[in-house]
């Protein structure tokens, strides 16, 4: 069986790959060896974000002194449905396109060889060339091995069969926080553990800050500068050791550390791709490999592993597959986006980047909560600081913490780009009440001629 392309990894940054190149009258296959969507789809963003905005309904009744009541294995079942029905819209986009599905694992034979390994017998098929989109998988630690049952990654952590009263997270990073935020709304205790200074360790402090308020807030208790030295199973519960000498006895304990490539048992070897010191595949600025006719995207080639950055990148390795004027990811402008009740959006540098590098630079920062929509969400920490090159002629960074910060960004998006300058977006009528209004306010107090805002 021969194809002109075959993808191995139907997530992100497979299949909208498979669907362009089909499109365009190539014969496609997709080998997928679990569940069509990949992470994001089945572990990661669409069952998190479900999670999330009904945990958040939940805070928005008991602000005002109401309480509500769900059944959890109701709430979990829901999330199921939105996850397949995610996963089958993505099945009828490569069907539509007759892109051929295979299940198993894509194992390099050679460069234009692969042999399937699924359930029944092995396939071998041929294919011109090969898009390798295998993705991530949870990592864990020495001291905290998964277990499946109460030492657990994201993937188990959103599908629990029986509602925990206590949690410990590992790791304050994008997920970890996530997590907190969701669980302790739905009103299970939770405690952080971050090993550096501060959680979100990649943004700046007073981003991380924000967001350690805001959880703390809603009842997290966050330990940053703290290790897990120990845990012990017990009775079916689990006593977690830290680094202070606190013990704690927790129901789950949730390993958020990050991710490792999926880049072992493909037969990668046969075929001598390189991967760097992490492991992630190697690429050149066309997504191809060290070996022609083999592309890589997505999570497999490192970078931020955001789902946006993955189809981008799908979708310029299928152009330069099919020999077609493609384009460049431009990575510090893919937005960083963290969803927290307080979200975070970002794009471009930090603070922290720029004077690691040695740039001169303005910032400008203002706080957020004298926009009506913001008081209404509950964003009491909220702020937006644009970051401008030392002439204020280029903007370098924009962060946002606030609700519906991830949304928002869309807004800044062409002020990064240089698409759109801060005279123009002072005099756009951005529609009220919305925190996206925040960019004109913004833009008219760095111009000089704020309405609501105190000019320092």
């Amino acid at each position: 069986m021969k194809y002109d392309v075959v993808v191995i990894g139907s997530g992100v940054g497979g299949y909208p790959a498979a669907s362009y190149l089909a499109s365009k009258g190539l014969k496609v296959a997709v080998v997928e060896e679990h569940l069509v969507g990949g992470e994001c789809t089945n572990y990661g963003c669409v069952p998190s974000k479900a999670l999330y905005q009904f945990a958040e309904a939940v805070k928005t009744i008991e602000k005002t002194g109401g309480s509500s009541t769900y059944n959890w294995t109701s709430l979990i079942e829901w999330v199921k449905n939105i996850v397949k029905e995610s996963r089958e819209g993505i099945e009828h986009v490569l069907e539509s396109r007759d892109v051929s599905l295979h299940k198993g694992r894509g194992i390099l034979t050679a460069p234009n060889k692969i042999k399937i390994k699924g359930e029944g017998e092995l396939l071998d098929i041929e294919a011109g060339k090969i898009l390798l989109a295998t993705g991530t998988d949870p990592a864990d630690i020495p001291v905290a091995r998964f277990d499946g049952v109460g030492i657990i990654s994201n993937r188990e952590a959103l599908y629990l069969n029986e509602k925990p009263s206590k949690v410990l997270i590992i790791g304050g990073g994008v997920i970890g926080v996530e997590l907190a935020n969701t669980y302790s709304s739905l009103g299970v205790e939770t405690i952080v553990v971050e090993l550096l200074e501060h959680i979100l360790p990649f943004t700046d402090r007073d981003v991380a800050l924000a967001v350690k308020m805001h959880l703390t807030q809603r009842g997290v208790r966050v330990h940053e500068k703290t290790t897990v030295k120990k845990i012990e199973k017990s009775n079916g519960k689990y006593v977690v050791e830290l680094s202070n000498n606190e013990k704690i006895e927790v129901d789950k304990v949730v390993v958020a550390v990050g991710r490792k490539p999926r880049t072992m048992g493909i037969g990668l070897e046969n075929v001598q791709v390189e991967l760097d010191q992490k492991g992630f595949v190697k690429v050149n600025n066309k997504l191809e490999t060290n070996t022609p006719g083999i592309y890589a995207s997505g999570d497999v080639v490192g970078g931020p592993l955001l789902a946006h950055k993955a189809l981008l990148e799908s979708i310029a390795a299928a152009r330069n597959i099919a020999g077609e004027e493609s384009f460049t990811v431009d990575y510090k402008a893919v937005p960083i986006t963290i969803f927290t009740g307080l979200e975070v959006a970002s794009i471009g540098y930090t603070e922290k980047e720029l004077a690691n590098s040695g740039v001169k630079y303005v910032k400008f920062k203002v706080p957020l909560y004298f926009l009506s929509a913001v008081k209404i969400k509950g964003g009491k920490n909220s702020f937006a600081k644009i970051i401008l090159s030392e002439n204020l002629e280029k903007v370098l960074g924009i962060h946002i913490v606030a609700p519906n910060a991830s949304e928002v960004i869309s807004s800044y998006i062409p002020v990064y780009l240089g698409k759109l300058g801060l005279a123009e977006a002072s005099k756009i009528p951005y529609p009220h009440l919305t925190v996206s209004e925040s960019l004109r306010e913004f833009a008219e107090y760095i111009t000089g001629t704020p309405v609501h805002l105190m000019k320092k």
